[in-house]
């Protein structure tokens, strides 16, 4: 086996990638090539290659700048401190942050051949990350929402990384075969609830599914921009060009679901989906709305129906804003992080990290939510 890094997931093709099996939409060559040609900063990119006499066993793209956003789970406290230092003194100050995994993952399994050794695979694989971050002078590495079924999710362990929960995400068995079935398997008040979604959002609302949505993006763009600016955690964010190398990127396919009111666009949903998988990404609503509660279950409800559609068993719903998914049938999953600090000061505040994260903990969540 041998280490091969390249500079752009093009070098790589999307032919060499679909042997792969791990999360086919996150890893996809298309949605990394929509991000790798978004990069703004000094924020680069590198996709490390673990190859045979067979070919591609296994790769996973590494990002690393000092304009990451790392600190959205952090306690505040720090988030805020190393904030005021920065803006006070300048990029001089920010860390150098190497992020291992795809920046808007919502299902962190990295993509492996089925007949390789996963665990000498993943061995060279932290290996050349840990080398590679002594080489770029980085102060931190974060191995990024690793999820709980990934079968190699003791390598990280068995290298002493410091292991922190991330966000858990939500999955919805998208298997259901008409509208009616959907909403019988949901709990009494997810049914009730459904029933109230699909009347007032008919009622008040147009629909549509986009292909071609590249031209939209100029005006959904500031109702994406409105939800990151909402969010409690505000986890990576998207310039415009991001959206438009999506529609035009390929795997996965794309569609854009837009909600509006009087012909105006009030709401949309980005839908990716490839090899039996969707991923809802990046959800934009117009907060002026008052019906924009509405707006955000409606969107979510049709983008399931919509995979149910297609045939697509498994979709996915992000990381966050969890009552409302779980009602319409979400089940939540586990992810965790990786880290491990290469400078003492950088290390001094990841225990107070790591015990803040507790809180992420799938039962602890569920908990909070019912």
């Amino acid at each position: 086996m041998k280490i091969v890094w390249h500079s752009s997931i093009d070098d790589i093709g999307a032919a060499a990638l679909e042997p792969l099996e791990g999360s086919p939409v996150d890893f996809s060559h298309g949605l990394l090539r929509a991000m790798e040609r978004s990069l703004w900063g000094d924020l680069a990119v590198r996709y490390l290659c673990v190859e045979d006499e067979r070919g591609l066993c296994g790769f996973v793209p590494l990002y690393f700048g000092t304009n990451l956003g790392f600190m959205a789970l952090m306690p505040k406290l720090i988030r805020l401190g190393y904030e005021w230092v920065v803006e006070r003194f300048g990029l001089a100050m920010a860390y150098r942050v190497a992020i291992v995994g795809s920046l808007i993952s919502d299902r962190g399994f990295w993509p492996l051949r089925p007949d390789a050794d996963a665990a000498r695979v993943l061995d060279r694989m932290i290996a050349a990350i840990d080398a590679f971050a002594r080489e770029e002078h980085a102060q931190l590495v974060i191995i990024k929402d690793v999820h709980q079924d990934f079968p190699g999710i003791d390598r990280f362990r068995a290298a002493k990384f410091m292991e922190c929960h991330s966000l858990p995400t939500v999955r919805v068995d998208t298997t259901f075969q008409s509208e009616r079935d959907y909403i019988a398997g949901l709990s009494a008040n997810g049914r009730s609830s459904a029933r109230r979604i699909i009347k007032k959002s008919e009622e008040r609302f147009t629909f549509e599914f986009v292909a071609d949505y590249a031209p939209l993006v100029p005006e959904v763009y500031p109702l994406w921009r409105a939800t990151f600016l909402k969010a409690e955690f505000k986890l990576e964010e998207l310039p415009p060009q991001f959206f438009v190398e999506c529609a035009k990127s390929s795997p996965p396919e794309s569609e854009l679901l837009v909600c509006r009111r009087d012909g105006v666009i009030v709401g949309a949903y980005l839908a990716l989906y490839h090899r039996g998988q969707q991923l809802n990404k990046r959800i934009g609503i117009d907060y002026r709305d008052p019906d924009s509660p509405l707006i955000y279950n409606a969107l979510n409800m049709r983008c399931l129906l919509r995979a149910a559609e297609r045939g697509i068993p498994l979709s996915y719903l992000g990381q966050t804003a969890y009552t409302p998914k779980l009602r319409l049938g979400g089940h939540l999953e586990e992810q965790f992080l990786f880290i491990k600090p290469y400078r003492f000061d950088v290390g001094l505040s990841l225990p107070i990290q790591r015990l803040a994260t507790r809180r992420f903990r799938r039962e602890i969540v569920e908990r909070e939510t019912s």
